[in-house]
């Protein structure tokens, strides 16, 4: 599974992701824009229904790259090096915001991590130690996905904006409490972080006592060994380069079959679902799923559609309850 021979699943998941994230932004190309002009313009009120000013939208993604690059450049990393791992940062977790707010599938794992992304077109060789070092080592920020790392942020708000959307709620009032909960979210949380690490200890936070922070650092450890001795990681992978390129095609090629058939029943989401880590859990209830839901179409028509929606609902809360309760 996590190897680059065919069929390669991950290489291809993650050559899906980043081809949807091309795709996405060229989708928006004509609203960034607008955008762009509205932020430089000295006219007002362009974008008064958006959670945040395109202007001071505009400024903190400069302000925050160019803090993030500058961390990087401290690291003792390349600037262009900074700007790429920001860039693919930005871009997973804007296709994971997509991901949940369209369909709900936030809780997928990433295909193919962002540092292997990385690496499989160039080889470990290209980089520098220090950044290797600094690739692994900032996996806490990016990595794995399945709605435990930062890709929650951009996810929560984008759900939440949605939300207040179509509900007719101010946005901007919206966004003024996030940034609220989002700074008390952070206080506490280092508070209790930190109070149970004193505690436990680092490698306390084992899988055994339900975290993974231990194993992950030692993993990562491993990781950097690896990158620095194995003579095999350190040119590109041809074949995992074939294989992102296979997911991005097969995502563009869905992608356009979609748009110009309404009888095409492949989704390109429902193929990046099925190259991550965890597709064994899931394949049956989504299976499942899928056949009531074409049974009640197609024999029932809209109205049954419509009054069986609250018992779907109800199953996915009353299984929420029960973890919880439980």
């Amino acid at each position: 599974w996590w190897g680059a021979s065919f069929p390669a699943p991950y290489h291809q998941g993650g050559g899906a992701v980043l081809a949807l994230a091309l795709w996405v932004l060229w989708i928006a190309r004509k609203h960034l824009g607008r955008a762009l002009r509205v932020a430089f313009s000295r006219q007002r009120g362009h974008d008064a229904d958006e959670p945040l000013p395109y202007r001071a939208a505009l400024f903190g993604l400069v302000v925050s790259t160019l803090f993030m690059v500058g961390f990087f450049r401290f690291a003792d990393c390349r600037s262009l090096f900074g700007l790429a791992l920001v860039g693919l940062t930005v871009g997973y977790f804007a296709i994971w915001a997509r991901l949940r707010a369209e369909t709900g599938l936030s809780f997928l794992c990433f295909p193919l991590q962002i540092q292997d992304v990385a690496l499989i077109p160039f080889g470990a060789r290209f980089f520098r130690v220090t950044e290797l070092i600094t690739l692994i080592t900032m996996r806490w920020a990016y990595t794995p996905g399945f709605g435990v790392s930062s890709e929650v942020f951009p996810g929560g708000a984008l759900e939440g904006f949605k939300i207040a959307d179509s509900g007719r709620l101010n946005a901007r009032r919206l966004s003024a409490t996030m940034i609220a909960g989002f700074i008390l979210s952070l206080v506490l949380g280092v508070f209790v972080f930190m109070t149970g690490v004193y505690h436990f200890g680092w490698f306390g936070l084992s899988a055994s006592s339900g975290g993974w922070l231990g194993p992950q650092s030692i993993g990562d450890g491993g990781a950097i060994v690896s990158f620095l001795t194995d003579e095999s990681r350190a040119r590109p992978d041809v074949h995992g380069v074939i294989g992102l390129a296979a997911g991005g095609l097969v995502v563009v090629f869905l992608g356009l079959m979609r748009l110009k058939f309404w009888w095409w029943p492949f989704h390109p989401v429902g193929y990046i679902a099925a190259n991550t880590w965890g597709s064994h859990w899931w394949f049956a209830p989504f299976a499942i799923g899928w056949a009531a839901k074409t049974m009640v179409i197609r024999y029932g028509g809209l109205r049954l559609y419509r009054s069986t929606v609250p018992l779907a609902i109800g199953l996915i809360v009353g299984d929420l309850v029960n973890g919880a309760l439980w």
